[in-house]
Protein backbone atom coordinates (compact mmCIF):
# COMPACT_ATOMS: atom_id res chain seq x y z
CA UNK A 1 0.00 0.00 0.00
CA UNK A 2 1.47 3.30 -0.90
CA UNK A 3 2.20 5.72 2.07
CA UNK A 4 -0.49 8.58 1.13
CA UNK A 5 -3.44 5.80 1.42
CA UNK A 6 -2.57 5.61 5.39
CA UNK A 7 -5.51 6.02 7.62
CA UNK A 8 -5.32 8.01 10.90
CA UNK A 9 -3.20 6.29 13.73
CA UNK A 10 -4.96 5.33 17.18
CA UNK A 11 -2.91 7.87 18.97
CA UNK A 12 -4.62 10.76 16.42
CA UNK A 13 -7.75 9.48 16.76
CA UNK A 14 -7.38 9.57 20.26
CA UNK A 15 -6.13 13.41 20.42
CA UNK A 16 -9.03 14.36 18.08
CA UNK A 17 -11.51 12.60 20.47
CA UNK A 18 -10.36 14.65 23.33
CA UNK A 19 -9.82 17.86 21.74
CA UNK A 20 -13.62 17.04 20.52
CA UNK A 21 -14.79 16.46 24.42
CA UNK A 22 -13.00 19.35 25.44
CA UNK A 23 -14.97 21.14 22.95
CA UNK A 24 -18.52 19.57 23.83
CA UNK A 25 -17.71 19.95 27.34
CA UNK A 26 -17.16 23.80 27.13
CA UNK A 27 -20.74 23.97 25.15
CA UNK A 28 -22.17 21.65 27.54
CA UNK A 29 -21.33 23.80 30.64
CA UNK A 30 -22.93 27.13 28.63
CA UNK A 31 -25.60 25.60 27.97
CA UNK A 32 -25.95 24.37 31.32
CA UNK A 33 -25.14 27.83 32.54
CA UNK A 34 -27.91 29.31 30.58
CA UNK A 35 -30.46 27.24 30.99
CA UNK A 36 -30.29 27.94 34.63
CA UNK A 37 -29.84 31.45 34.16
CA UNK A 38 -33.08 31.41 31.98
CA UNK A 39 -35.07 29.60 34.74
CA UNK A 40 -34.39 31.65 37.54
CA UNK A 41 -35.17 34.24 35.38
CA UNK A 42 -38.32 32.57 34.59
CA UNK A 43 -39.13 31.85 37.88
CA UNK A 44 -38.44 35.90 39.11
CA UNK A 45 -41.24 36.37 36.23
CA UNK A 46 -43.86 34.49 37.67
CA UNK A 47 -43.20 35.89 40.91
CA UNK A 48 -43.59 39.33 39.52
CA UNK A 49 -46.78 38.04 38.08
CA UNK A 50 -48.45 35.90 40.88
CA UNK A 51 -47.39 38.92 43.54
CA UNK A 52 -49.40 41.25 41.42
CA UNK A 53 -52.32 39.21 41.24
CA UNK A 54 -52.35 39.30 44.88
CA UNK A 55 -51.95 42.92 45.19
CA UNK A 56 -55.21 43.11 43.04
CA UNK A 57 -57.22 40.96 45.11
CA UNK A 58 -56.47 42.66 48.14
CA UNK A 59 -56.78 46.06 47.01
CA UNK A 60 -60.22 44.99 45.55
CA UNK A 61 -60.75 43.51 48.74
CA UNK A 62 -60.35 46.52 51.05
CA UNK A 63 -61.59 49.26 48.68
CA UNK A 64 -64.96 46.82 48.88
CA UNK A 65 -64.28 46.88 52.94
CA UNK A 66 -67.83 48.08 54.51
CA UNK A 67 -69.50 48.27 51.50
CA UNK A 68 -73.03 47.28 52.71
CA UNK A 69 -72.37 47.53 56.20
CA UNK A 70 -75.34 49.36 58.00
CA UNK A 71 -75.25 51.77 60.68
CA UNK A 72 -78.17 49.88 63.19
CA UNK A 73 -78.52 46.04 63.47
CA UNK A 74 -81.88 46.40 65.72
CA UNK A 75 -82.20 43.44 67.36
CA UNK A 76 -79.74 41.33 65.97
CA UNK A 77 -76.54 40.84 68.12
CA UNK A 78 -74.07 41.90 65.39
CA UNK A 79 -72.01 45.17 65.18
CA UNK A 80 -70.12 44.47 61.87
CA UNK A 81 -66.47 46.04 62.19
CA UNK A 82 -65.22 46.54 58.59
CA UNK A 83 -61.53 46.10 59.01
CA UNK A 84 -60.49 44.33 61.83
CA UNK A 85 -56.18 43.14 62.58
CA UNK A 86 -55.56 40.31 65.08
CA UNK A 87 -52.46 41.51 67.38
CA UNK A 88 -48.89 40.09 66.33
CA UNK A 89 -48.28 36.91 68.95
CA UNK A 90 -45.44 35.88 70.07
CA UNK A 91 -45.93 31.85 68.40
CA UNK A 92 -47.18 33.64 65.19
CA UNK A 93 -45.96 37.21 64.92
CA UNK A 94 -47.43 37.76 61.46
CA UNK A 95 -50.59 39.84 61.29
CA UNK A 96 -53.91 38.50 60.06
CA UNK A 97 -57.02 40.90 58.25
CA UNK A 98 -60.28 40.44 58.54
CA UNK A 99 -62.54 42.24 55.96
CA UNK A 100 -66.54 42.58 56.06
CA UNK A 101 -69.20 43.79 53.30
CA UNK A 102 -71.74 42.84 51.19
CA UNK A 103 -70.08 43.15 47.87
CA UNK A 104 -66.55 41.37 49.06
CA UNK A 105 -67.97 37.76 48.28
CA UNK A 106 -66.22 37.47 44.90
CA UNK A 107 -67.06 33.94 44.60
CA UNK A 108 -70.78 34.93 43.81
CA UNK A 109 -72.35 37.14 40.46
CA UNK A 110 -75.50 38.04 43.26
CA UNK A 111 -73.19 39.77 46.00
CA UNK A 112 -71.85 42.34 42.96
CA UNK A 113 -75.89 43.79 42.65
CA UNK A 114 -77.52 46.59 44.24
CA UNK A 115 -80.38 48.51 43.37
CA UNK A 116 -82.96 51.19 45.69
CA UNK A 117 -86.77 50.94 45.90
CA UNK A 118 -88.47 53.50 43.52
CA UNK A 119 -92.11 52.60 45.10
CA UNK A 120 -94.02 49.82 47.33
CA UNK A 121 -97.14 49.12 45.75
CA UNK A 122 -95.89 47.65 43.20
CA UNK A 123 -92.38 46.82 45.02
CA UNK A 124 -90.87 48.41 41.48
CA UNK A 125 -86.53 48.73 41.97
CA UNK A 126 -83.91 50.56 40.00
CA UNK A 127 -82.60 48.45 37.22
CA UNK A 128 -79.32 49.45 35.70
CA UNK A 129 -77.52 49.03 32.23
CA UNK A 130 -74.73 47.33 33.63
CA UNK A 131 -76.41 43.66 34.34
CA UNK A 132 -74.04 42.63 36.37
CA UNK A 133 -74.51 45.20 39.00
CA UNK A 134 -78.47 44.20 38.57
CA UNK A 135 -80.16 42.08 41.48
CA UNK A 136 -81.43 38.96 39.96
CA UNK A 137 -85.20 36.99 41.43
CA UNK A 138 -84.83 34.62 44.41
CA UNK A 139 -81.55 36.35 45.25
CA UNK A 140 -80.97 36.58 49.31
CA UNK A 141 -80.39 39.97 49.34
CA UNK A 142 -80.41 42.47 52.56
CA UNK A 143 -82.91 45.84 52.68
CA UNK A 144 -80.99 49.11 54.65
CA UNK A 145 -83.13 52.25 55.30
CA UNK A 146 -81.09 54.78 53.81
CA UNK A 147 -81.43 57.95 56.26
CA UNK A 148 -80.95 56.42 59.45
CA UNK A 149 -78.92 53.44 57.88
CA UNK A 150 -80.77 51.01 59.76
CA UNK A 151 -81.11 47.40 58.51
CA UNK A 152 -84.60 46.36 57.86
CA UNK A 153 -85.86 43.17 59.18
CA UNK A 154 -89.21 41.56 59.14
CA UNK A 155 -90.35 38.86 62.33
CA UNK A 156 -86.70 38.73 62.83
CA UNK A 157 -84.92 38.12 59.87
CA UNK A 158 -83.04 39.97 57.73
CA UNK A 159 -82.24 38.27 54.85
CA UNK A 160 -84.99 38.29 52.07
CA UNK A 161 -85.50 36.79 48.55
CA UNK A 162 -85.61 39.22 45.90
CA UNK A 163 -88.39 41.04 45.36
CA UNK A 164 -89.57 40.36 48.89
CA UNK A 165 -89.57 43.28 50.69
CA UNK A 166 -89.59 43.80 54.60
CA UNK A 167 -92.91 45.96 55.97
CA UNK A 168 -90.67 48.52 57.31
CA UNK A 169 -89.57 49.37 53.44
CA UNK A 170 -92.13 51.65 52.94
CA UNK A 171 -89.41 54.33 54.53
CA UNK A 172 -87.43 53.74 51.51
CA UNK A 173 -84.87 51.19 51.30
CA UNK A 174 -81.41 49.96 49.64
CA UNK A 175 -80.76 46.88 48.53
CA UNK A 176 -77.85 44.85 48.62
CA UNK A 177 -77.22 41.40 47.10
CA UNK A 178 -75.59 38.51 48.96
CA UNK A 179 -75.76 35.23 47.43
CA UNK A 180 -78.26 33.09 45.30
CA UNK A 181 -78.25 30.16 48.27
CA UNK A 182 -78.77 30.13 51.48
CA UNK A 183 -76.98 32.25 53.87
CA UNK A 184 -77.05 32.84 57.48
CA UNK A 185 -75.23 36.47 57.88
CA UNK A 186 -76.03 39.58 56.44
CA UNK A 187 -72.38 40.48 55.06
CA UNK A 188 -69.62 38.76 53.83
CA UNK A 189 -66.23 38.42 55.38
CA UNK A 190 -62.94 37.52 53.86
CA UNK A 191 -60.04 36.95 56.37
CA UNK A 192 -55.94 37.37 55.04
CA UNK A 193 -53.55 34.76 56.51
CA UNK A 194 -50.34 33.07 56.56
CA UNK A 195 -50.71 29.62 56.79
CA UNK A 196 -50.91 26.26 54.85
CA UNK A 197 -47.72 23.84 53.63
CA UNK A 198 -45.99 26.35 50.83
CA UNK A 199 -44.61 24.57 47.82
CA UNK A 200 -41.68 22.74 47.71
CA UNK A 201 -40.05 25.89 45.75
CA UNK A 202 -40.47 28.07 48.50
CA UNK A 203 -37.78 28.63 51.11
CA UNK A 204 -37.99 26.88 54.22
CA UNK A 205 -40.22 28.83 56.96
CA UNK A 206 -42.14 30.76 54.51
CA UNK A 207 -45.79 30.17 54.50
CA UNK A 208 -48.91 30.52 51.58
CA UNK A 209 -51.18 34.07 51.99
CA UNK A 210 -54.29 32.22 52.61
CA UNK A 211 -57.81 33.76 51.73
CA UNK A 212 -60.95 32.93 53.27
CA UNK A 213 -64.23 33.98 52.46
CA UNK A 214 -67.87 33.17 54.19
CA UNK A 215 -71.64 34.11 54.79
CA UNK A 216 -71.97 31.66 57.32
CA UNK A 217 -69.09 32.26 59.52
CA UNK A 218 -67.55 35.37 60.94
CA UNK A 219 -64.78 34.27 60.93
CA UNK A 220 -64.20 32.20 57.45
CA UNK A 221 -63.74 28.73 58.99
CA UNK A 222 -60.51 27.07 58.28
CA UNK A 223 -61.62 25.08 54.82
CA UNK A 224 -62.34 27.94 53.20
CA UNK A 225 -58.96 29.26 53.36
CA UNK A 226 -57.24 28.98 49.58
CA UNK A 227 -53.95 30.37 49.25
CA UNK A 228 -53.66 33.57 46.81
CA UNK A 229 -50.13 33.53 47.22
CA UNK A 230 -47.13 31.34 47.77
CA UNK A 231 -43.79 31.58 49.34
CA UNK A 232 -44.44 34.48 51.44
CA UNK A 233 -42.47 35.28 55.03
CA UNK A 234 -44.37 37.76 57.07
CA UNK A 235 -47.88 39.64 56.37
CA UNK A 236 -48.01 42.88 58.86
CA UNK A 237 -51.20 45.68 58.58
CA UNK A 238 -50.98 49.01 60.13
CA UNK A 239 -54.14 51.73 59.88
CA UNK A 240 -54.69 54.86 59.28
CA UNK A 241 -56.47 56.56 62.12
CA UNK A 242 -58.19 60.01 62.59
CA UNK A 243 -58.67 60.49 66.32
CA UNK A 244 -59.82 63.98 66.23
CA UNK A 245 -62.34 63.92 62.78
CA UNK A 246 -60.71 66.76 61.00
CA UNK A 247 -59.92 64.88 58.37
CA UNK A 248 -56.15 63.89 58.14
CA UNK A 249 -54.27 60.69 59.67
CA UNK A 250 -52.95 61.81 62.74
CA UNK A 251 -52.23 58.17 64.32
CA UNK A 252 -51.26 54.78 62.89
CA UNK A 253 -52.19 51.74 64.19
CA UNK A 254 -50.97 49.31 65.99
CA UNK A 255 -48.46 50.93 68.56
CA UNK A 256 -46.18 48.49 70.43
CA UNK A 257 -47.81 45.83 68.44
CA UNK A 258 -51.32 46.26 69.89
CA UNK A 259 -54.14 47.11 67.47
CA UNK A 260 -56.09 50.35 69.79
CA UNK A 261 -58.69 50.54 66.98
CA UNK A 262 -59.92 47.70 68.63
CA UNK A 263 -61.75 49.30 71.23
CA UNK A 264 -63.99 51.39 68.27
CA UNK A 265 -67.50 49.85 67.81
CA UNK A 266 -67.98 49.58 64.16
CA UNK A 267 -69.78 53.12 63.20
CA UNK A 268 -66.59 54.82 65.17
CA UNK A 269 -64.25 52.37 62.69
CA UNK A 270 -65.61 53.41 59.77
CA UNK A 271 -65.63 57.04 60.41
CA UNK A 272 -62.19 57.40 61.60
CA UNK A 273 -60.45 54.83 59.67
CA UNK A 274 -58.55 56.59 56.60
CA UNK A 275 -55.75 54.32 54.95
CA UNK A 276 -54.42 50.85 55.22
CA UNK A 277 -51.15 49.46 54.69
CA UNK A 278 -50.30 45.66 54.10
CA UNK A 279 -46.39 44.97 54.17
CA UNK A 280 -45.61 41.94 52.42
CA UNK A 281 -42.20 40.01 52.60
CA UNK A 282 -42.44 37.85 49.45
CA UNK A 283 -39.49 34.97 47.34
CA UNK A 284 -38.44 36.13 44.38
CA UNK A 285 -37.64 33.36 42.31
CA UNK A 286 -35.80 30.18 43.53
CA UNK A 287 -33.31 28.89 45.75
CA UNK A 288 -29.50 29.91 44.09
CA UNK A 289 -26.52 28.79 45.58
CA UNK A 290 -24.56 31.24 44.06
CA UNK A 291 -26.03 33.99 45.30
CA UNK A 292 -26.34 35.45 49.03
CA UNK A 293 -29.48 38.28 50.45
CA UNK A 294 -27.66 41.48 51.97
CA UNK A 295 -29.91 43.60 52.76
CA UNK A 296 -28.12 47.18 53.16
CA UNK A 297 -30.37 48.47 55.69
CA UNK A 298 -30.16 48.64 58.61
CA UNK A 299 -26.07 49.46 58.75
CA UNK A 300 -24.55 45.94 60.17
CA UNK A 301 -27.69 43.61 59.75
CA UNK A 302 -27.45 42.06 55.94
CA UNK A 303 -29.94 39.33 57.19
CA UNK A 304 -32.45 41.75 59.16
CA UNK A 305 -35.68 43.35 56.96
CA UNK A 306 -37.91 45.62 58.28
CA UNK A 307 -41.51 44.49 57.13
CA UNK A 308 -43.69 47.98 57.71
CA UNK A 309 -42.50 51.35 58.52
CA UNK A 310 -40.14 51.66 61.14
CA UNK A 311 -40.49 55.35 61.34
CA UNK A 312 -44.40 54.63 62.14
CA UNK A 313 -43.50 51.87 64.83
CA UNK A 314 -45.75 49.77 62.32
CA UNK A 315 -44.07 45.97 61.38
CA UNK A 316 -41.47 44.40 62.72
CA UNK A 317 -38.06 43.41 61.96
CA UNK A 318 -37.57 39.46 60.35
CA UNK A 319 -34.52 38.21 60.34
CA UNK A 320 -33.59 35.28 57.95
CA UNK A 321 -31.48 32.19 58.65
CA UNK A 322 -28.74 31.62 56.09
CA UNK A 323 -30.80 29.14 54.65
CA UNK A 324 -33.65 31.69 53.24
CA UNK A 325 -30.92 33.89 52.87
CA UNK A 326 -30.17 31.67 49.54
CA UNK A 327 -33.41 33.13 47.83
CA UNK A 328 -33.80 36.53 46.60
CA UNK A 329 -36.63 38.37 49.03
CA UNK A 330 -38.90 41.53 48.32
CA UNK A 331 -40.80 43.66 50.32
CA UNK A 332 -44.18 44.88 48.63
CA UNK A 333 -46.23 48.03 50.35
CA UNK A 334 -49.77 48.33 49.38
CA UNK A 335 -51.24 51.26 50.32
CA UNK A 336 -55.07 51.02 50.09
CA UNK A 337 -57.77 54.13 50.89
CA UNK A 338 -61.21 52.16 51.31
CA UNK A 339 -63.97 53.66 49.07
CA UNK A 340 -67.01 52.42 51.13
CA UNK A 341 -65.89 54.38 54.83
CA UNK A 342 -67.32 57.52 55.83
Amino acid sequence: MMDHQRGASFIELMVALAIFLLVMGGILGVYIALTGHSAREYRIAESVMEIEIAKNIIERDIMMAGYGLADDYGQLDLDPRPVQAVDAASDDPSDSLILRGTAIGILSKSAQGWSYLISKNPALFKRWDDDRENVSKNDRVIYIEPASRELLTSEGSAIFRYPATPAASDRGALVYGLNSGDVKLPYYTVEFRLGGRPPSACAKGSLNLLRAESINNDPPAPANRKPVLNCVRDFQVAFGLDTDDDGNIDRWDPVSGSFHSEAYDGKTLRKRLKQIRVYLLAQSGSYDPDYTYCNPEPAGEPDTIYVGDENLETGRAVTLTPAQRKYRWELYSLNITPRNLR
